[in-house]
């Protein structure tokens, strides 16, 4: 069975479409989120303890390069605040580590011995230009243990990636195409075809980015639109994913965001009938919204937005 693996920051809104789904990932053994840590707070640690508690998998970034730990000093104020205390004696998660351009052998080998214990993942954020960062990788210490290689863009020479077993490769890409303004979002656009036979055609594990894309911001300012972007099957109930935008009426200043975000989501709403699935939760929530008038700021459309795309994903979302 192919897999799913969704790179998502931990950020509030996105913690929160996975604690939310925590259980049906643990059961459906289809779909495993890539975390990478940005918060040492209370949120991140809460998120944790609900993911272990429902056995939830997860690969889990152990050198971000967003947030509170992207500086190199901080990586082991990671392990100390938040692995070592919270995931230890669990064993349903798997250590990730990122390669770039710069990465040494010497840094792989020390990722790998404090793992040691452990199947681990390598994450190519850039191709490794030491060859002995190639050659530890390739020790059979190393290479026995990582359970995936996870191959982010397309910064991965192709005789590299051919190298690694098909059944360890899981495919990565930003499949968000987005806009510096809200209202500039087209109504309807191509998402994705991997998650069926015509657009993986090896068959393969592969994942993006969301809703969200791969670029990181601390925080928005504020928006003269409001856009809710929706995750649903190109045609019918199955194949390929498109990714339609609903805007606000209102554009043209920041006022009224609540009113915005009301006005976005009606739109959706009216078009919930043509767009498949329309039967998660939060698909109820939209509804509900809109019938209300309920307002729950910005950052909870984000985490709909999330969770619709990741119940469609768990409800055969894959047909590989």
């Amino acid at each position: 069975m192919k897999k799913y693996f969704p790179f998502l920051r931990g950020k509030l809104n996105e913690l929160m479409a996975l604690r939310y789904l925590a259980d049906a990932i643990a059961e459906s053994n289809q779909l495993i989120p890539i975390i990478e840590p940005v918060r040492n707070n209370a949120s991140t640690r809460i998120s944790l303890d609900q993911f272990t508690e429902a056995a939830m998998p997860f690969l889990f970034i152990c050198n971000p390069r967003h947030g509170d730990f992207k500086k190199p000093d901080s990586h082991q104020s990671l392990y100390n605040d938040l692995i070592n205390p919270q995931l230890s004696e669990y064993d349903n998660w798997i250590p990730a580590y990122q390669l770039f351009s710069g990465t040494t052998g010497a840094e792989v080998r020390q990722f790998a011995a404090q793992y040691d214990k452990q199947e681990i993942a390598i994450v190519y954020q850039g191709f490794p230009t030491r060859q002995a960062t190639l050659e530890a990788l390739r020790n059979e210490q190393i290479s026995n243990r990582i359970a995936h290689h996870v191959f982010v863009g397309n910064g991965t020479p192709a005789d590299h990636i051919e190298s690694i077993n098909e059944q360890q490769r899981v495919m990565v890409s930003d499949r968000f195409n987005s806009q510096e303004r809200n209202a500039d979002y087209p109504p309807r656009e191509f998402f994705t075809d991997m998650n069926t036979r015509a657009g993986n055609r090896l068959g393969l594990d592969f994942g993006d980015f969301s809703i969200v894309g791969d670029q990181y911001s601390e925080g928005g300012g504020a928006a003269m639109a409001v856009c809710v972007h929706h995750i649903h099957y190109h045609k019918g109930d199955s194949g390929p994913l498109d990714v339609s935008h609903f805007i606000s009426d209102r554009t043209e200043t920041t006022a009224d965001p609540a009113g915005k975000t009301i006005e976005a989501v009606k739109h959706l709403v009216e078009a919930l009938d043509e767009l498949l699935p329309n039967d998660t939760d939060a698909c109820d929530e939209y509804r509900e919204m809109a019938r209300s008038g309920d307002w729950r700021g910005l950052g909870f459309l984000k985490r709909l937005a999330i969770q619709h795309h990741l119940e469609l994903m768990l409800d055969s979302g894959i047909q590989l």
